[in-house]
């Protein structure tokens, strides 16, 4: 669909910072690029939140989660991001 042209972007955009601070080829067979659904996709209902969002996809994608997360807790998360940035430490969204 229409974000697969995103994903190329921003692989395109791994690849050229990879090259420019490695000064080698990224190897793209360690990339998966997966489109996602609105159906089952946490979706941003506002203008401000873009950056919680970006947090919380990242963290559930690196703990190999499915995003479990809405608009309704984001100010909640946004605390948690805060306190994890304040503590130096990561902040298991799972347990909490």
């Amino acid at each position: 669909g229409k974000g697969r042209k995103y994903l190329n972007g921003i692989l395109q955009y791994l690849k050229d910072e990879h090259k420019r601070q490695f000064k080698s080829d990224m190897d793209e067979s360690e990339w998966r690029l997966v489109t996602c659904s609105t159906i089952d996709t946490p979706q941003q209902l506002n203008g401000c939140d873009c950056g919680v969002f970006v947090c919380l996809f990242a963290d559930f994608i690196a703990m190999d989660c499915a995003p479990v997360f809405d608009q309704s807790c984001i100010d909640k998360c946004r605390d948690w991001i805060a306190l994890s940035i304040l503590g130096n430490c990561a902040i298991d969204y799972l347990s909490v």
